[in-house]
């Protein structure tokens, strides 16, 4: 048997590896597919025939999503995670301003964005569209664009770190 028949044969088994690692959260999916990858492109076939022959495939593709998903070195980390791990609950503080300030600080905010978003170019705009107006995720951007998920993730990332920059420069 191949790789790509042994995942066919073995996807739900193999899916609910990656489903029991990450305990069902929304990175389930991403883990899954960045493993498969991981084991489509690499590059000792023989070893991973091997592994297929003596029915250990199964550990030896665990043993790579537990380390993808719980390693902050890792490209999993990097590409689905880092990001992320940038908000936390704790990192919110309730702050009494009065409303009227308060709208009149975010009304800023807004004109702000929205100023450095009409200076970004075309393509980063229409990333800023589909990710922030509409709504979609990187996965769906990809899937309508066929443009790699993670290129959709670095152009959101540069154009938030962009307008933050120009934010705090002036």
């Amino acid at each position: 048997m191949d790789l790509e028949k042994y995942i066919t044969v073995n996807y739900d088994i193999l899916y609910q590896a990656a489903k029991n690692i990450t305990k069902g959260g929304s990175l389930t999916d991403d883990l899954f597919q960045h493993c498969i990858e991981v084991l489509l492109v690499d590059k000792d076939i023989e070893k991973i025939q091997s592994l297929i022959d003596k029915n250990q495939l199964h550990y030896y593709f665990t043993a790579i999503m537990i380390r993808n998903y719980h390693s902050s070195t890792s490209r999993f980390h990097n590409i689905y995670r880092k990001g992320s791990d940038m908000i936390s609950d704790k990192d919110v503080y309730q702050v009494d301003i009065p409303e009227e300030e308060f709208d009149a600080l975010k009304e800023a905010k807004i004109s702000f964005i929205e100023e450095e978003i009409k200076k970004l170019d075309w393509y980063s705009r229409e990333m800023v569209k589909l990710y922030f107006y509409e709504g979609l995720s990187f996965r769906k951007i990809s899937e309508l664009t066929n443009i790699p998920k993670t290129s959709c993730w670095n152009t959101i990332q540069d154009i938030k770190n962009k307008i933050n920059n120009t934010k705090n420069g002036c």
